[in-house]
């Protein structure tokens, strides 16, 4: 008789989920934005600087609820928050399809980054890190996967809106969404424990019996309060922060440092970009792999460095071989960073808050897409080229790299210590 196949363990589709949704997000609305943005302002004569404005003031309020989301993610779970996210990311691409005046373009970019936010980073990646404890950095890389993938998918949607109009495009990308973001929301399961299963899918050590090393239970579980009184918060969050400087500065810039100061293609230099996001597919599945076999923050400074690097031969270089081998670079040390942020912090300070952790650290964090190309922005408008931006850039970077190196697993609170006075 033939032994049936063992299941899977349910873990790795919220993985599964999680990735596609990062997917979506990225290919919608993350790498799109900015095709949106030249069309409106040709058909509706806005100011490029009034709509990035309107861009920036909803990534800000995407990280200032991000406590609240974190919190109702720790008391709702996950999946109830992803749908809600979906269904108003889709409502606001509806509602997008349809504006003619700026104040309702405002509510739909606001529902756009609201809904983008509650669907994708954060609760995804709370779901997975209450899913997974020895293979959690793995995990997180391989959900991270749908990023780099929605990366490569953008320019099909932005030729969508080329082609097809933007109205057409923003109404069509609302329907899918419905149709592929409220499924998916469905398999984020809260904890493993609710439905009888143990993170990794361990087995529950018998009465009497020794378990088998690596699948103890090691979660010492934190309070916000605790957390929020670690040095190492601070300091990974601020590092958090400096990297997506240098993320969101190259994301913006890249395309108009090559195509204005150095002459490329437009589409040229936009295919750059697709490297830098294919290259942080390997980076994250790598990333995450390393990441459950050696120190997350030691490895998270190293992808500093790549950064800073990176950024330094964007700032002088001028042969197409270097550039390319710059991308390639800053695409790894994302790719291998992005996961071991939130793993760090869930091996840190435990499940159990991990949500509302999460999201006071996102305010801090936040502050990185939002002053990456604002810098890069102004230095470019004084100087008239990008490279005394992207060298400030790399130096953030650099700086970033402390961070990570003082960075320290906390020792348990006194409560935990002393459980028993």
């Amino acid at each position: 008789m033939r032994r049936a196949l063992a299941r899977p363990f349910y873990g790795w589709w919220v993985v599964l989920a999680g990735s596609v949704s990062h997917g979506t997000i990225a290919s919608s609305f993350t790498f799109t934005f900015g095709q949106y943005l030249r069309q409106l302002q040709a058909g509706l004569g806005w100011s490029v600087a009034a709509i990035s404005a309107v861009f920036s003031i909803s990534q800000l309020a995407q990280g200032l609820i991000s406590p609240v989301q974190g919190a109702l993610i720790d008391r709702y779970g996950p999946r109830t928050v992803s749908r809600a996210g979906f269904i108003l990311l889709a409502a606001s691409f509806l509602l997008l399809s349809i504006t003619h005046h700026f104040w309702v373009f405002v509510i739909a970019v606001l529902g756009l980054s609201l809904g983008a936010g509650l669907s994708s980073f954060l609760t995804v990646n709370t779901a997975i890190a209450r899913w997974f404890r020895r293979r959690r950095a793995l995990a997180m890389g391989m959900g991270s996967v749908g990023q780099g993938v929605g990366g490569a998918i953008a320019p099909i949607v932005a030729w969508s809106i080329v082609t097809h109009g933007w109205r057409p495009t923003a109404f069509g990308t609302g329907l899918a969404i419905l149709l592929i973001g409220v499924p998916l929301a469905q398999l984020l399961r809260g904890r493993p424990e609710d439905y009888g299963m143990r993170p990794d899918g361990d087995a529950a050590p018998v009465e009497g019996q020794a378990a088998k090393p690596g699948t103890v239970d090691t979660d010492h579980d934190f309070t916000v309060r605790e957390a929020l009184a670690d040095r190492s918060f601070w300091l990974v969050s601020i590092g958090h922060a400096l990297a997506l400087v240098a993320v969101f500065a190259v994301m913006v810039h890249i395309v108009n440092h090559l195509s204005g100061s150095l002459g490329w293609k437009e589409t040229t230099a936009q295919g750059l970009f697709s490297v830098v996001t294919l290259t942080s597919i390997l980076g994250q599945v790598g990333g995450g792999w390393l990441g459950d076999r050696m120190s997350k923050t030691r490895l998270a400074a190293f992808c500093m460095v790549g950064h800073g690097s990176a950024m330094l031969i964007f700032a002088i270089a001028q042969s197409t071989p270097l550039i390319v081998g710059a991308a390639m670079v800053h695409g790894l040390a994302w790719g291998v960073r992005g996961p071991l942020m939130m793993a760090i912090r869930a091996d840190f300070y435990g499940r159990r808050s991990f949500g509302t952790i999460m999201g006071y650290s996102n305010i801090i964090v936040m502050m990185g897409p939002l002053a990456g190309p604002a810098i890069a922005g102004a230095l470019y408008d004084v100087r008239g080229d990008y490279r005394l931006a992207f060298l400030v850039v790399a130096g953030i970077a650099a700086a970033g790299t402390a961070t990570f190196v003082l960075a320290r697993k906390p020792p348990l609170p006194a409560r935990l210590r002393n459980p028993y006075p």
